[in-house]
């Protein structure tokens, strides 16, 4: 979609190729987390997923460095805009995405659900082929069940009717009785925290942008620059998440993450400059970083297997709702007092530290 839009030159066609793009990001998410975390083992899957989860920060680092690069310098060519160029180069790394993505087997979970055991082994043993003696075994259960002329049963042919009623199925029972609480806890959770996270740092350019327009005149790429220093500032908090999750688990680093971004927003009274309300934008997200990495290792930790991609993809329908009412709600602030968003956003995120005490404790990452 975004090299589309690179191409379309009219407004309703670059409003709908970008539309095709977010759901293109949206329903690839629930899709990764859940597939990594049914290959890797228990004991490494707290790791291993806030790894895939710092990748958002790689990209953004990338596409932040990419539009510094591109942006602010004009291109004489009447048609290849800046901006042209900029979207096409984001686009190769989604096209080098779906050619990765044709080399990975199945998750083998899936197939065993499935009742499509053959081509589990199979799967298991293209993995194991650097362990002789486990990829001996599979061969020889393999054949057993050959052998026992094991039928695999035939794949349901698919149709939208039965997609809309298996995705319809999967959402009610992420409220059966033995998930209700969960679901319920969660979304007590993820929602304030991203409606405080997003709103802040949506209303947070905009508050820099009137202290440049009344006492500070910023250069053209400052924007940029900011960009860059913002993505890198939730390296840390990415790094804690891939060596401590697995050691004291998400919920305390949860906790104190939530904690630490309410009270950093206070901050703000002493920051009077674009200088210094970037730092305090870099510190905010070094901050929130944990948080958005522990949620997505809670959810396959606290659901089961059947229901992992529908609970990924049901929270990240809402976290996406949330934002839009974020962005609406912080915008009435623009010219206000920073007092209200700054007490808001304390207000959500220590609401969301609260309630994060509720979660149940997982004592390894995953089923």
């Amino acid at each position: 979609s975004s090299g589309i839009n690179a191409e379309w030159p009219l407004r309703p066609g670059f409003l709908t190729a970008r539309f095709f793009s977010g759901i293109g990001v949206g329903g690839s998410l629930p899709i990764i987390f859940s597939y990594v975390s049914e290959w890797v083992p228990r004991k490494l899957k707290g790791g291993i997923i806030s790894t895939v989860a710092t990748c958002w920060m790689v990209g953004s680092i990338l596409a932040a460095a990419l539009a510094w690069a591109v942006l602010p310098y004009p291109i004489l060519d009447p048609y290849w805009k800046s901006w042209r160029v900029y979207l096409l180069l984001c686009s190769l790394p989604s096209l080098l995405s779906v050619f990765i993505y044709s080399f990975l087997s199945e998750s083998p979970v899936f197939l065993i659900q499935k009742g499509r055991h053959l081509e589990a082994i199979d799967a298991l043993r293209r993995h194991a082929s650097d362990s002789p003696a486990v990829s001996q075994e599979l061969g020889n259960l393999k054949r057993l069940l050959e052998d026992e002329n094991f039928v695999t049963p035939q794949n349901e042919q698919w149709s939208c009717s039965l997609f809309i009623k298996e995705f319809l199925w999967g959402v009610v029972e992420l409220f059966s009785d033995n998930m209700r609480k969960t679901t319920i806890i969660l979304i007590a959770v993820i929602l304030p925290v991203h409606f405080g996270y997003y709103g802040f740092m949506l209303w947070f350019p905009e508050y820099i942008r009137s202290q440049s327009n009344s006492s500070h005149i910023l250069p053209p790429d400052y924007v940029y620059k900011e960009s860059v220093y913002v993505s890198l500032a939730s390296l840390p908090g990415n790094i804690i998440s891939i060596f401590l999750t697995d050691y004291v688990g998400p919920k305390p680093i949860l906790c104190v993450s939530q904690m630490l971004s309410a009270g950093s927003v206070f901050l703000l009274y002493e920051f009077n400059s674009p200088d210094q309300t970037v730092l305090l934008t870099c510190l905010f997200n070094a901050v929130t970083a944990p948080i958005f990495n522990m949620v997505d290792v809670l959810i396959p930790g606290l659901y089961p297997t059947q229901s992992r991609g529908t609970a990924f993809g049901f929270h990240g329908a809402l976290i996406r709702i949330v934002m839009i009412a974020a962005t609406w709600t912080f915008s009435l602030f623009i010219d206000t007092s920073p007092t209200v968003p700054i007490l808001l956003t304390a207000v959500l995120m220590l609401t969301s530290a609260i309630i994060s005490f509720f979660v149940p404790r997982i004592t390894s990452v995953g089923h």
